[in-house]
């Protein structure tokens, strides 16, 4: 790992090519999106890297911020979860990034999937 941030929506581990996001809000709008933003993109700054979203229960996210809090960095989302709910919301979300964009069960999949991703740029 090369650093570990704590946001006002979770825990952020960010390791050479994705980062894992420790989601543990129920509300994650633009405020929040401009915090995440700022750090990743500070983080990896000249660099692509897949965000790997670990969530435990179904949370609100506010549309909006995948058109008006785009990062610079990050090229892929990996979603988390064992909750039917939360797929239903990757279902949903998927529509709205312009990347790579999946859904897992574990976290060491969508890593070793995050590693695929950033191998085709």
């Amino acid at each position: 790992m090369e650093n570990k941030y704590q946001l006002s929506t979770g825990i952020l581990e960010c390791y050479p090519l994705y980062a894992i996001f420790h989601f543990n809000a129920s509300v994650y709008d633009l405020e929040e999106a401009e915090e995440f933003v700022g750090i990743i993109d500070s983080h990896y700054r000249g660099r692509k890297c897949v965000v790997v979203s670990n969530r435990e229960m179904a949370k609100r996210v506010n549309p909006e911020v995948y058109n008006s809090k785009k990062s610079k960095s990050v090229v892929g989302i990996a979603i988390v979860s064992n909750n039917n709910a939360v797929k239903n919301e990757a279902i949903e979300e998927q529509g709205l990034f312009e990347g790579a964009f999946s859904y897992f069960q574990s976290i060491e999949e969508a890593s070793d999937w995050a590693k695929t991703v950033i191998g085709s740029y």
